[in-house]
């Protein structure tokens, strides 16, 4: 068994800070479990770890994918476990906050047996749709996602939706038929937690840091070399308030405010989501063991991981 610890929690909780920490003490590895991190030039806004921190600490799955092309949880999935398997006995760390892409590791994806180009064909239709028509018709056509999803999650929506039109069944349907779990790992997850009131704050100055080191030039530079508004990499949170002030439609601290809010808000369904799964430990990310009591999951009686 590969006994791999996993280290989960919202955004701005400091899952980077103790993980590299712990990477460097025993010579591991990281890979990152964020959606977003993967998309090639957002280095400020989604938190990408530094050039001196990569130089320490090995990380993928960051900072590769083109920001006109999707990334999903199968192929988050595809790419993650041969990393985990070329090192069994030293496996990297897995540190993220993206819940569904970490649960299909233990869970695993159910299979879809339908024609891709029924699959795209409905996609297409629906990506002409705005977020908030498209959060209307899940209600209508998948209530039972559509009681699970967040409305402004508009690619699981979409992902919902495209189910449900092209094999005429709900994807929560898809999901109970039956998963396939990879084997021959034990998990070891760990969920790091904050008091909601420092957890707002460290969200509010971590936004303003963001600023000051050039976020909003970060993103025009991408614009000036051809990124289009519409590619997926761009909606991701934060460059699509921007987005919304390089338009002209609101002030920069009003983009700012905005993205204050949205992320307490993303933080706060993040923590909801790693409340309902199985964790072998939970670890208040301030407290002055963390550390240690990560160290103890590694050093475990059970066997190093």
């Amino acid at each position: 068994m590969i006994p791999a610890l996993v280290i989960m929690g919202a955004t701005a909780s400091g899952k980077s800070a103790l993980a590299m920490a712990l990477a460097e003490e025993y010579g591991r590895e990281i890979v990152s479990a964020d959606s977003r991190q993967v998309y090639r030039g957002l280095r400020i806004g989604t938190a990408q770890p530094t050039d001196d921190e990569r130089e320490h600490v090995p990380h993928h799955l960051i900072d590769f994918l083109p920001l006109e092309e999707r990334y999903s949880a199968q192929r988050f999935v595809d790419d993650c476990l041969p990393l985990l398997r070329a090192k069994p006995e030293a496996p990297p760390l897995l540190v993220g906050g993206t819940g569904f892409y970490l649960r299909s590791l233990w869970e695993g994806l159910f299979p879809l047996d339908v024609d891709p180009e029924r699959l795209a064909a409905a996609r297409a239709e629906l990506e002409e749709l705005d977020t908030a028509a498209l959060a209307e018709r899940l209600a209508t056509e998948d209530p039972e996602s559509a009681g699970r999803l967040h409305p402004n999650d508009r690619q699981r929506v979409i992902r919902a939706l495209e189910v449900k039109r092209a094999t005429g069944r709900a994807i929560g349907e898809h999901q109970r038929a039956g998963r396939h779990a990879p084997e021959g790992f034990e998990w070891r997850r760990v969920w790091l937690t904050r008091e909601r009131g420092e957890l707002r704050e460290r969200i509010a100055r971590r936004t303003e840091a963001m600023l000051a080191a050039g976020w909003l030039e970060e993103l025009r530079a991408l614009l000036d070399t051809g990124a289009d508004q519409e590619w997926p990499g761009l909606h991701s949170l934060g460059y699509s308030e921007l987005l919304v002030h390089l338009r002209g439609e609101c002030s920069l601290e009003e983009a700012a405010g905005l993205i204050v809010d949205r992320t307490r808000q993303y933080a706060r369904r993040q923590d909801i989501w790693f409340g309902k799964e199985i964790c072998e430990a939970r670890i208040d990310a301030g407290s002055p063991d963390a550390l240690e009591r990560l160290r103890g999951l590694l050093d475990s009686p059970q066997g190093p991981c």
